[in-house]
């Protein structure tokens, strides 16, 4: 039987609290605080300060090197210059 407040067997949630969230990254609950509250929004439900998995994969596959930080800047250039490849020019100079 499954219990109205708990996921079913192999089925991780996708919001996890602060405790959690820095255990999902292997660090302490205090260096999640100091060093990655400011760089990841929390999602907040009532009084609940969670935060997504998915959000701290982005964070943590850019920190990585697994992907690239999209490049906000140059495509935001590019637009107020009327030209699309003006950010990418940016980037590879």
């Amino acid at each position: 039987m499954i219990r109205a407040n708990r996921l079913p067997d192999g089925m991780t949630p996708r919001l996890l609290s602060r405790d959690a969230a820095a255990a999902y990254l292997g660090i302490s609950a205090e260096h999640f605080t100091a060093h990655i509250v400011a760089s990841v929004a929390p999602v907040e439900i009532g009084r609940r300060i969670l935060w997504d998995v998915r959000a701290l994969d982005r964070w943590l596959d850019e920190r990585s090197g697994t992907v690239h930080a999209p490049d906000f800047k140059g495509r935001l250039l590019g637009a107020l210059d009327g030209d699309s490849n003006e950010g990418r020019q940016a980037r590879s100079q």
